[in-house]
């Protein structure tokens, strides 16, 4: 637990002399009444990040400085200031300097939007060096803090893969802002702290520059940081841009991961007018055709998974036509919620114009050659010039219906408020809040305040932080509910309590530590949507593009799905179908009740649909499974909880029975022995021979068993 009246000041340590002076101010700080300070030398020789993990992890303070040695407190105020600072939760990290952009060869000095002060030594005098007037407001957003001197009141993980302080202070800057934490510099008139000497030089190494612009900045070539060119604001893994030197104004560009840009295509600010947040952003995994542009003066945003194709042109602005001879900035004007928002999964053809204040809501879609300046709501499809809707998605109907006139438009869209959603997503939890975050982020990013789908957090009376962090998350996210059990009844009957407090058509009840991929959830509401009456929709997770396969029936089922069916987070199913079932309880001791509710449900409606994607993100499953007996619980109550479905072919079985051994069994068994994880393998020959003894296989079973179990 992080005492919040206590400050760690981890200092990197490289000159006697200085560390010395450095100390001595310190030691002159006036720390709050009851506040409490603690001391970490970090040494130059070793590499800065690893360093400040370990301080991390021995520390139990709130505020955490990071100072270097050849800085000087001079305003004792400075503890007092920081705590102001961080009455904000919403600042994770501030310094004394720093800046808005990046320059292209790293060098956070060189930028255009430096913001802050220090002093400077001038002969035996201190020179003050300011960045930004001194302002009523103290604080200024910036992206990339000095190393020299900064505080955090958040503990994020550092990047141990940097040797260098330089980098490893600016990768943390990124850890932070992908965290949704903001970054401050002060503009007080009090300054912080003097550099003792006039030779300010960082630790900025060669292969952790590499390191950092391949991370952070992929599409720029380390041969491109030879001139002092800006770099765009951020940008993600896999994105290709290969015309991003004719940008204009970078420095106010947000581009996300494995998003394209056409090298004919020109992306731009209007105007030199970048204020330390992005005017344009583009999502992740978008795309943009030969020959279009995207111009901002306000702002334009792009969600996730936006098409663009050729030649279309978008921007946020129109010019006054009666104005003679006036610039386009002695022109603008930036009403409150103006600019273009163009949200998650829209796809616009060629020949589009989009201008002025706009919002085009998700799933929709835009025919070529369309001028539209006026809001489209979510899925639609509209055409024209101007352009109007001509069909749109009915919830009650599930199907996309003809929109004659704009009445029309909107008894569907208040039916859309009175319909139930087609998904809840329900993730089952109990303190793991850290899981819990992660996941939620995940989700939302993909289905938040989408009125197709709710997400639903069953929280089976956790006593750590879930319940604040959701309630936090629901100030953003209309679509978000939360149900707590009065006690913890356990994860079965928790997996039962989320299902009937969905509201949804279908329920995908998912585990904490289950991190669905970008982009697979909307592309599973249009499975739902197509295939929509099937009894269960199996999640397989494979590298095909959302392909699906059809089947009828418990034995389809078992050779399409087989021992999958067992992993709670690859099942949507009908909820009206659940409800049926006379006791969905009567197989929760079995610890997989969600194999018997399958059977239950097949035996109503027989029809399901395997989608076969890459489903799943990097760190899923991070929670190990432990306390049971593995091979009980995957071999003896699979295979009996398969038998409630009534009779099922032999050679159906002798199949699976077969895929599970090879593909699983064997595997987890391996795993067990080597990692020593706490599952019991106890009784596993008895039950091989009781399951698989009349199998042809059975002897080459056993051998390989025994092959692993004596290792």
């Amino acid at each position: 637990m992080k005492k919040e009246k206590k400050f760690a000041f981890f200092v990197h340590k490289s000159n006697e002399a200085h560390y010395a002076a450095c100390l001595e101010s310190l030691q002159a700080l006036r720390l709050p009444a009851g506040y409490e300070a603690e001391l970490f030398a970090l040494a130059a020789e070793r590499p800065y990040a690893e360093q400040a993990n370990r301080a991390l992890a021995l520390s139990d303070a709130k505020y955490k400085v990071y100072v270097n040695d050849d800085i000087r407190f001079v305003h004792p105020g400075l503890p007092a200031d920081l705590l102001q600072i961080f009455k904000n939760e919403s600042i994770g990290m501030a310094g004394f300097m720093g800046s808005r952009s990046l320059p292209a060869d790293g060098n956070v000095m060189g930028s255009e939007h430096k913001l802050g002060a220090v002093y400077v030594p001038a002969g035996r005098e201190l020179s003050e060096m300011r960045f930004g007037e001194v302002s009523e407001e103290p604080l200024a957003d910036i992206r990339f803090v000095l190393p020299s001197l900064f505080a955090t009141q958040k503990d994020l993980p550092w990047d141990e893969s940097y040797e260098g302080q330089y980098y490893a202070v600016l990768a943390q800057c990124c850890a932070f802002a992908e965290a949704g934490l903001r970054i401050a510099a002060s503009l007080a008139q009090d300054v912080w702290c003097a550099y003792q000497s006039r030779n300010i030089s960082f630790d900025a190494e060669e292969a952790d520059r590499a390191r950092f612009f391949a991370r952070h900045h992929p599409y720029m070539s380390l041969t491109e940081a030879e001139d002092a060119q800006t770099a765009l604001y951020a940008c993600g893994e896999g994105t290709a841009l290969p015309s991003w030197r004719d940008f204009s104004h970078p420095e106010g560009i947000s581009i996300g991961s494995g998003t394209h840009v056409h090298r004919t295509a020109s992306c731009g600010l209007a105007l030199p007018n970048f204020a330390g947040r992005p005017r344009l952003v583009l999502g992740d995994r978008c795309t943009i055709g030969a020959g279009s542009t995207l111009t901002a003066l306000s702002g334009i945003r792009l969600e996730d998974d936006v098409t663009v194709a050729e030649n279309v042109h978008i921007k946020d602005y129109a010019q006054d036509e009666t104005a003679i001879g006036l610039p386009l900035e002695a022109q603008a004007t930036f009403p409150e919620g103006s600019g273009v928002h163009i949200e998650r999964g829209v796809r616009i053809e060629e020949n589009v114009m989009v201008k002025g204040t706009v919002r085009i809501g998700r799933g929709s879609f835009l025919r070529a050659d369309s001028r539209v300046c006026r809001d489209v709501p979510a899925y639609c499809i509209a055409e024209g010039n101007p352009a109007r809707v001509v069909r749109a998605l009915s919830f009650k109907a599930r199907q996309w219906l003809p929109v004659a006139d704009e009445e029309a438009l909107a008894r569907l869209l208040a039916e859309r408020k009175q319909t139930a959603p087609l998904l809840t997503f329900a993730i089952i939890t109990y303190n793991r809040s850290a899981y819990l975050r992660k996941s939620l982020n995940c989700v939302l990013r993909q289905l938040g305040n989408d009125d197709l789908a709710e997400v639903l957090v069953s929280d089976n009376a956790s006593t750590d932080d879930t319940r604040s962090l959701v309630e936090e998350l629901q100030k953003t996210y209309r679509n978000l509910r939360y149900h707590c059990n009065e006690r913890n009844v356990g994860a079965e009957a928790n997996l039962h309590r989320a299902i009937r407090a969905s509201r949804g058509e279908y329920v995908l009840a998912a585990g904490d530590d289950d991190y669905f991929a970008g982009g697979t959830l909307p592309a599973v509401l249009d499975r739902l949507l197509r295939h929509r009456g099937c009894a269960l929709f199996h999640l397989r997770r494979a590298r095909e593009p959302h392909r699906v396969y059809t089947g009828r029936g418990v034995a389809d089922y078992i050779r399409m799905v087989g021992y999958h069916m067992t992993w709670i987070t690859s099942t949507v199913m009908r909820r009206d179908l659940y409800m049926r079932i006379k006791a969905p309880e009567m197989h929760d001791d079995t610890r997989i009740p969600q194999v018997y509710l399958q059977m239950e449900i097949l035996k109503k409606a027989p029809d399901f649909a395997v989608v076969a994607a890459p489903f799943m993100a990097a760190g899923s499953g991070a929670h190990l499974p432990s306390g049971f007996n593995f091979v009980e619980v995957f071999i003896k109550n699979y295979f009996d909880l398969l038998k409630t479905a009534g009779d099922i072919p032999p050679m159906v079985l002798s199949e699976e029975k077969k895929r599970l051994m090879e593909e699983n069994i064997l595997f987890w068994c391996e795993r067990i022995r080597k990692q020593h994880l706490n599952l019991s393998l106890e009784g596993i020959f008895s039950i091989v021979r009781e399951y698989y003894g009349a199998e042809p296989f059975y002897a080459q079973v056993v051998g390989r068993l025994k092959r692993i179990l004596q290792k």
